[in-house]
């Protein structure tokens, strides 16, 4: 019995050590390509001495590209341009993350998009939005993934591959039942870090296989909302909220002198009795 459990764990330590080593070689791997906005692109090869160069393996690169934009349509327009986009984006592939649609105090709508969508959806993305209002402000940022992509996978492997193992230790294992709940419990725990790492590459996946747009539709600022006056017009909006906001903190200030004015009247009362007595009897 100890020499099998002796065994379990030489084949545990085996390929643990395995993991490690292709852990190494999958970060060894990883090289650096040329910036690119998105999709593959190949890494050019390596500088060498003349005729000892070879042909450099391709490489994808994987980048999370996210634009934020921000678009100007007429009041009336907001709204249906906002559906539109959502609808359009299901219609593409795409999925709407978040939504949300608003009127300030002065009525005009202000409505916001969070979006993922095919890289190649984007372009029509963007003539719906020409069509629908004006562009008036974009930002595009993007950072790359490959470094966590490329690790991930080599940990899948390597799961996978002491996943395998430890299937066919446990097929061909005939032994006690101490070695085979051993073996199992190994199984399990190596199959609960797989499953892990495949949520981890999904998460991934999302990042780089979509591109994320965050988009502002709103009206058309007024010359007034620009000018001078633009603090006035706020204060206005602002008047009812700070005269109420007044008035609360009176109220509190009444209701935290009550219970200190009922205590102190009638003791008040008493020492001005007193002392009027006392007066009374040094004038007599």
């Amino acid at each position: 019995m100890i020499a099998r459990r002796w065994l379990v764990s030489l084949f545990a330590l085996a390929v643990l050590a395995g993991c490690s080593r292709k852990d190494e070689a999958g970060g060894m791997a990883m090289s650096a390509a040329p910036a690119a906005d998105m999709a593959e692109v190949q890494a050019p090869p390596p500088a060498g001495a003349a005729g000892m160069a070879a042909p450099a393996a391709l490489q994808r690169r994987y980048l999370a590209v996210h634009h934020t934009l921000e678009v100007q349509a007429e009041a009336e327009r907001v709204e249906a341009l906002w559906r539109q986009i959502q609808a359009r984006s299901v219609e593409m592939g795409g999925e709407v993350v978040s939504a949300e649609l608003s009127r300030g105090d002065d009525r005009q709508p202000t409505a916001s998009l969070s979006l993922r969508l095919p890289p190649a959806q984007v372009p029509a993305l963007f003539a719906l939005l020409a069509q629908g209002g004006e562009l008036v402000n974009t930002r595009t940022d993007s950072e790359d993934k490959t470094a966590e992509v490329i690790d991930v996978e080599a940990r899948q492997k390597n799961l996978v591959d002491a996943r395998d193992r430890l299937r066919q230790l446990l097929a061909e294992r005939t032994g006690k039942l101490a070695d085979v709940l051993e073996v199992q419990k190994s199984l399990t725990e190596t199959q609960s870090q797989l499953d892990s790492m495949n949520g981890q590459r999904k998460a991934l996946a999302e990042q780089t296989d979509k591109i994320r747009l965050d988009l502002t539709i709103h009206t058309p600022r007024s010359v007034i909302e620009r000018s001078a006056l633009a603090p006035l017009k706020d204060a206005w909006h602002r008047l009812g909220y700070v005269a109420s906001e007044s008035l609360a903190g009176l109220l509190t200030l009444l209701a935290a002198l009550l219970p200190w004015t009922l205590l102190g009247v009638p003791l008040w009362l008493l020492v001005r009795r007193a002392w009027r007595k006392r007066r009374a009897a040094r004038a007599t």
